[in-house]
């Protein structure tokens, strides 16, 4: 979740009315608005801009402040925002699975807070391969806010297969020509780290 709380760090000049804030107007009361495109869908409050895949839900874009996307535009689109699991079959070795989508509904629309779902049902013919767990992931957008919420829920029912879940978790890949500076918390602040160096790290 660091990545989160850096993105919500960073908005939080604007939430404040800080004079180091450009925004015309962080405090606007401009409504959400839902764009539903063919592969994307688009949610925009006038602060922020929030694009995500579609039905996959993976976070392709969010722009902010005048920048078009603070997601790393040099990764795949399904490699900058992401929730993810590792899981495994009792005794058995760990399994990366990226949760993506397959039916997108919108769960509530209005203008003060846009609500959408991207669902993943379990396929039994899958056993082994897919987690055994119905997952809905959620992402929300609220009037006046310069972040967004997300979300999931994960359901087994019974008489499904157990397993193990050693983590779950949502990824953000953020721009390394924007992000050099990291806050995790007060006391935890330093020089970021950019992808190249876990590569060598």
């Amino acid at each position: 979740m660091g990545a989160l709380h850096l993105l919500r760090r960073i908005f939080s000049k604007c939430l404040s009315g800080s004079s180091g804030c450009s925004c015309p107007n962080p405090m606007a009361p401009i409504g959400v608005a839902l764009h539903i495109q063919e592969n994307y869908v688009i949610i925009d409050n006038g602060i922020l801009q929030l694009t995500l895949s579609k039905p996959g839900g993976i976070v392709t874009g969010v722009k902010y402040n005048g920048v078009d996307n603070l997601m790393e535009i040099l990764n795949n689109e399904a490699n900058r925002g992401y929730w993810d699991l590792v899981w495994n079959v009792p005794q058995g070795s760990g399994i990366f699975d990226v949760i993506l989508g397959t039916e997108f509904n919108i769960i509530l629309e209005d203008e003060n807070q846009v609500e959408v779902s991207f669902t993943r049902k379990w396929d039994p013919s899958l056993k082994g391969t897919l987690v055994p767990l119905n997952i809905d992931k959620r992402f929300i957008v609220l009037r006046g806010s310069s972040g967004f919420y997300t979300y999931g829920i994960y359901e087994h029912l019974d008489g499904w297969p157990d397993f193990n879940l050693d983590e779950t978790r949502i990824a953000f890949k953020l721009r390394k020509d924007k992000f050099q500076y990291m806050a995790m918390a007060d006391d935890r602040q330093r020089i970021m780290p950019f992808p190249d160096d876990r590569l060598s790290g």
